[in-house]
Formats: structure tokens, C-alpha cells, sequence
């Protein structure tokens, strides 16, 4: 296959001027940042698990304790930015939520200025397609089409409401996409160094990063025929990326007693595909998984009681480290359900791509149809595969065992960055203008559908009164009631949400849970519907976890039969909230 000879080519006249097209530009990048800003905003309080043992790990750091975000599980990319904004602007109980959010806005602003130089690059190449015989897109369409693939993928695809790393993988994932073009366009020792960096800091965001580092260096080097420069430049690239990553994957392979780059992938085979108990109280099973080393403590059995005291572990001990809880398991495969949950998570990507991003979809075939009357799209895809094959190599390494919409973002852009690049198209004279209604009909409906979705959280009611600040509610209840921050308490309901913990620097040492075993078991509802005699004997147990509260917070979980009017004395309501406390000691 020849190497794409990035140069001049002719461009069909735009029926849009260049200025025109910077200022689609501009409002483009208005309105998407407007758009981010808005559905942080009204999300500001929305938070899951996840969101808790990054915080977790964030505020240690500032607090003084790096070492913690030497993790298995969680990559320390994404906490380490977080405690950076902690540390510049220490935010009480009611405004921590809300600066995650606006980190989120942050990354996002910076995604779209790694993205403007990646479809920058995308655009040399896509010019340089064009033979005698084709032409480019006009520019204003081109860029139409790329905001709209962009807008989709970290607005919609990935939930800007979220705090996670998935933001800011795709933001290397663009960073990397640019270096390699960029590399093979113009191979120079500075873009090489520039895509070992790219790839070593998109592992700290998320360590499936590593083994897709090395399908873009691949993609970096190989060409027909061979460079020697290009090779040894991509090897450069491949020398710096190791070293890089290198220490941390040493101080975790120590920590696990063997080789590892990340402990993800292991625990999702053992949830997804196993059978194994997923995120918590795994006590071992099913048959040929192995058996848990420190597994929590059941301490009863009707309801079900867990403890898990541990130090250092953050709010919620089995979620800040489940690598900890879960040593001892023996992921294995099961080729013929393998299968079933690759085919069925291929479905579930392509239905992620049709539901997220028709109009960008509709817009693409559109395209493609042009560029088939002679069979030049085919043969431009085939040019372009170092800019589409590491997305097409990602997406079915996560079909293997779990994927989730936002997994997908950044492998979107580079997957339909290679569709629209290919799109070369016929000269004549009606096909720069219906290029450039495509491309603007695809912009529309990318901004109707991002300011629909916008529009429905504005006015979802649960947003308005918040989530943190009914935590904060909690945490400031149960401070002025005697708990101070290190203090341990239990919960009855779902643990692993209790963000009021985290606010109020408690740590959850014990449990009687909403749901687990696949929500099969209800423990904290058998707890509700139990007598009296075995409530006090389950309080007493809790009690001897050296737990000074007991939390019912029904609000983090599911309980049907749990209403505020049998909550008994000594329980006390947390005014403001629907969440009630038993304090082990009269004083508080």
C-alpha cells in the first residue's frame, strides 16, 4: 500500500468564504462549551461510586499521601488533576461536587483544542486524497461534519455529568490520533517524543490506554514500502512510552506479587463473564473462581451484616481498593459465553453509535455514496488505516467482556475521522454546495440533539434539589452531633453512593446492604421487615464494628418496603433529607 503523499490538492470551492468558516468556527466552540457548561451545571450534584473513590484519592494527595494514588484499579491520572483544583481552592462540603463538574468543563475545553489540531491534521490528509480525477470537501462542510462527530462523542456518548477519567481519555486519545498522522506526514524526532508522551499520560487516565499504545505506535511506523527513519522515530516514540509507564506499572505488579498494568480488565472477566459476586462481598464461587484471601467479614445471616474496616481505604473500604478484597480470584475463560457477550456487546456499541449519533451516521453514508461511484472511498480507507485502526482494534477489545457507552468516545472520532477523511468526491458542479448541506444538516441535528438533552436535565427536579447538598445536609447533621472526620459508621442501604461519608471524612466500616449477589439478596429490606428483637440484635452487631452511627439512607438504594413512618425511636430524622441516624450513645 503506498504511503499517502500529504501535499497540495484541489479543493472544490467552498460555498462558504474562509471567513465564514472561522467564524463557524468560533460559534462552534461557543456553543459546544456553552452546552458543558450548562449540563455540568444543572448535574453539578450528580455523583456515583466511581466519582467517590476518585475524590477519595484526590483529597489524599492533597492531604498529603501520594503514595495512595498508586492504585490497581483506579489509574491516578484523573485524581491527580482533581486534587490539583482541591488544593487551589480547598471547596467546603456544598461546593466539592460542583468543582469535579467544572474540572469536567475544564478537560472538555481542552478535548476541543486537542481535537482542532487533530482534524486540522485530518484535513491535510484528506486534501492530499484528492487525485485529478477527485476533489476535497469544502472546508466549512469538513469542519461541520468534525464538530458534530466531536459534539456526539464527548457530550452525549461520554456524560460530561460524570466524574471520571473518560473526558480525558478521549482527549489523549485525539492528542495520539494527531501525533501519528503527524508523524507519518512529517517524520521528526519532537512528534515521536510527542506521541510517547500522548500515549504514556492516556494510560494514567485509564489503562486499557497501554496495550492500545502500541497499535498506534504501529500505526506510526509501518509503511509500504518500509522508512527507516519513520521505524526508528516510532521506536523512539515506543522507548519513551515504557519509560514513562514503567514506574508505575513496577509499583503495582509489587503491590499484586505479579505483572500487571492494570487489575480492570481482570475483575471485569471474573463479573461479567464468571459469575463472580460483582463490585462487593465476594466470599467466594462460583466453582473454579477461586476463594477470596481477605474477604469482608459476614458477621450475620439474616439480615446480612458485612464489616470491612480497613486503613487507608477511604469513605467505602470494598470500592476504594475491590483489587484488595478480590485477591485470591481466578478470572478463567468460558469460550462459548465469551462469544455470547462479544456478539451481544458489538450489538450494544452499534446500537450506541445509531442511537447517539444519527445524524452524524446519516451524514456519513451520505458522503460514502458520493465517493462509491468509483470506488474511491475504498480505496482512500485502505490509505487511511493508521488514522481508524486503533479505534477498530479498541472497540472489540472491550466487546470481549464489558463495554459501556462511555467507553467509546474517543475511538468514535478517530473511527469516523477515518470515514469522512476517505470521503474524496466527484468533480462537477452541483457537489460542493450539496457536500456543504450535508455537513450543515448534520451540525444542526448533532446541536439539537446535545441542546435536547441539555434541556431535559435542566428540568429534571432531582437536579434542582441535589444530590451534594443533601449530602452536605447529612455530613454537617452528623458532625455537629458528635462524629468527628476518621469516625466510622454503618449504613443500611448502599454504601458505596454514601457521598455524605466522603464529605464529612467518616469512613463506612459496616454494612447491611440494599442488594447483592446480582441484586438477588435484599438485606437491608429484610432488615426493615424484620421484628424487633432482630433489628436490636443486627444493631448490636453493628455496634461491636466499633461504628458510632448507624445511616438508613433509602435515597441510595432500593428498598420497596422502607417508609419513614415505622423508622422507630431512638432513630432520628435528618431534617431536610429522608435519611435517618441511630447514635450507639445517648450524649449525641
Amino acid at each position: 500500500m503506498n504511503e499517502v503523499a500529504v501535499s497540495s490538492a484541489e479543493t472544490q470551492p467552498d460555498s462558504i468564504s474562509p471567513i465564514d468558516t472561522r467564524r463557524l468556527q468560533v460559534w462552534v466552540w461557543v456553543a459546544l462549551i456553552a452546552i458543558a457548561l450548562v449540563r455540568a451545571w444543572y448535574t453539578r450534584y450528580e455523583f456515583d461510586g466511581d466519582s467517590i473513590s476518585y475524590l477519595d484519592i484526590a483529597r489524599a494527595i492533597v492531604d498529603g499521601h501520594p503514595g495512595l494514588a498508586v492504585h490497581a484499579y483506579w489509574a491516578p491520572g484523573y485524581p491527580v488533576l482533581l486534587s490539583f483544583f482541591l488544593w487551589l481552592f480547598h471547596p467546603n462540603a456544598y461546593w466539592e461536587c460542583p468543582l469535579a463538574h467544572l474540572v469536567n468543563v475544564l478537560i472538555f475545553a481542552g478535548g476541543l483544542a486537542s481535537f482542532q489540531l487533530f482534524w486540522s491534521e485530518v484535513r491535510r490528509w484528506h486534501e492530499s486524497l484528492a487525485q485529478q480525477d477527485a476533489a476535497a470537501m469544502p472546508a466549512s462542510a469538513f469542519w461541520a461534519l468534525g464538530y458534530s462527530v466531536f459534539g456526539i462523542a464527548t457530550l452525549s456518548v461520554i456524560p460530561v455529568s460524570r466524574v471520571g477519567p473518560d473526558l480525558l481519555w478521549a482527549v489523549f486519545c485525539c492528542l495520539a490520533g494527531w501525533s501519528v498522522l503527524r508523524l507519518r506526514r512529517s517524520p521528526r524526532l519532537g512528534t515521536a517524543l510527542l506521541l510517547g508522551l500522548f500515549l504514556a499520560l492516556g494510560y494514567y487516565a485509564k489503562a486499557p490506554f497501554f496495550p492500545i499504545g502500541f497499535i498506534f505506535i504501529a500505526c506510526a511506523g509501518f509503511s509500504v514500502p518500509l522508512s527507516r527513519r519513520r521505524l526508528l522515530l516510532s521506536g523512539t516514540a515506543l522507548v519513551l512510552f515504557l519509560l514513562l509507564c514503567a514506574p508505575f506499572i513496577r509499583a503495582i505488579s509489587l503491590s499484586k506479587h505479579h505483572f500487571t498494568f492494570g487489575e480492570s480488565a481482570r475483575l471485569s472477566q471474573a463479573f461479567y463473564i464468571n459469575g463472580v459476586s460483582y463490585y462487593v462481598h465476594w466470599q467466594g464461587g462460583p466453582s473454579g473462581s477461586g476463594m477470596p484471601v481477605h474477604p469482608t467479614r459476614k458477621l450475620n445471616d439474616l439480615p446480612e451484616i458485612y464489616e470491612f474496616a480497613a486503613k487507608d481505604m477511604g469513605t467505602y473500604p470494598p470500592w476504594f481498593d475491590p483489587t484488595y478484597w478480590y485477591e485470591g480470584l481466578a478470572p478463567h475463560l468460558n469460550w462459548s459465553l465469551q462469544a455470547k457477550v462479544f456478539v451481544a456487546n458489538l450489538i450494544l456499541e452499534f446500537q450506541t453509535i445509531m442511537e447517539t449519533g444519527a445524524g452524524i451516521v446519516c451524514a456519513t453514508i451520505v458522503l460514502v455514496l458520493m465517493a462509491m461511484d468509483r470506488g474511491q472511498w475504498i480505496k482512500n480507507i485502505r490509505k487511511l488505516w493508521p488514522l481508524w485502526l486503533p479505534a477498530a482494534m479498541a472497540l472489540p477489545m472491550f466487546a470481549l467482556v464489558h463495554v459501556e457507552p462511555r467507553f467509546m468516545g474517543g475511538w468514535l472520532i478517530l473511527l469516523f475521522a477515518g470515514a469522512i477523511c476517505a470521503c474524496s468526491l466527484p468533480k462537477n458542479s452541483g457537489t460542493p454546495r450539496l457536500v456543504s448541506c450535508v455537513g450543515l444538516a448534520a451540525l444542526i441535528v448533532t446541536g439539537g440533539t446535545l441542546i435536547l438533552q441539555a434541556s431535559q436535565e435542566a428540568l429534571r427536579s432531582d437536579h434542582a434539589a441535589g444530590r451534594s447538598p443533601r449530602s452536605a445536609v447529612i455530613a454537617t447533621f452528623l458532625l455537629q452531633n458528635g462524629l468527628r472526620p476518621g469516625g466510622r459508621v454503618a449504613v443500611i442501604g448502599d454504601s458505596m453512593e454514601a457521598y455524605w461519608a466522603h464529605l464529612a471524612r467518616l469512613q463506612v466500616v459496616a454494612e447491611i446492604p440494599a442488594n447483592i449477589r446480582r441484586y438477588q439478596v435484599h438485606p437491608a429490606l429484610d432488615y426493615w421487615e424484620s421484628g424487633p428483637e432482630q433489628q436490636k440484635k443486627a444493631l448490636g452487631i453493628l455496634e461491636q464494628t466499633g461504628a458510632e452511627a448507624v445511616i438508613a439512607d433509602p435515597q441510595s438504594d432500593v428498598i420497596q418496603g422502607f417508609e419513614p413512618s415505622i423508622v422507630p425511636a431512638p432513630w432520628r430524622k435528618i431534617d431536610g433529607t429522608d435519611a435517618y441516624v441511630y447514635f450507639f450513645h445517648a450524649s449525641q
